[in-house]
């Protein structure tokens, strides 16, 4: 019997799904994930242009075409092992992360973008067993800054629901 899949699930899930490592509780929770990714995200994945090129090399697209299938993947790849509660933490501290970065960089200047990657650099040339908060923050900061460019947060307002999210959420209690 062939397993079929909701759209909203990256076909990557189904050797996983098909092991018994991925739930049915843990695959809403990534389905919620992907969601809030996209709607999050103004940028593909994987460019037009590269999923053409692809699609005429080998016949057919690729599985990770956006941000959300991105996330969903990596998160579900790197985290099946973790339990429900633990995997909607995960999922919260991203969505915590994303409006982070909009709120943080959404209309900063250029040289205080290229601030964040010189300080993350200095710290990235620190053994991390050294690190003190400082660093830790400095190469936090540059994921968010990341996520920031790469998604396309710039483009799209945060809506009042996040806003309000985020306000309630509590870091200690919630976060990884």
């Amino acid at each position: 019997m062939e397993l079929v899949l909701p759209n909203q699930v990256n076909p990557e899930l189904l050797p996983m799904i098909r092991q018994g490592l991925i739930t049915p509780e843990k695959l809403v929770i990534l389905v919620d994930l992907a969601e809030i990714v996209d709607r999050f995200a103004t940028t593909l994945f994987t460019e037009e242009d590269v999923q053409e090129k692809l699609k005429a090399q080998f016949g057919v697209l690729p599985d990770i075409i956006t941000w959300g299938d991105y996330f969903q993947t990596e998160v579900a790849s790197r985290y099946f092992l973790e339990t429900e509660e633990s995997l909607r933490k995960i999922v919260d501290t991203i969505r915590f992360d994303l409006i982070s970065s909009h709120l943080i960089f959404a209309g900063k200047p250029e040289y205080y973008k290229n601030n964040v990657r010189s300080e993350a650099l200095v710290s990235k040339g620190i053994d991390a067993a050294l690190w003190k908060n400082e660093e830790e923050e400095s190469i936090h900061l540059e994921i968010l800054l990341d996520y920031f460019e790469n998604l396309g947060l710039s483009d799209r307002p945060l809506s009042f629901q996040d806003k309000i999210w985020y306000e309630a959420f509590n870091i200690k209690e919630v976060a990884i």
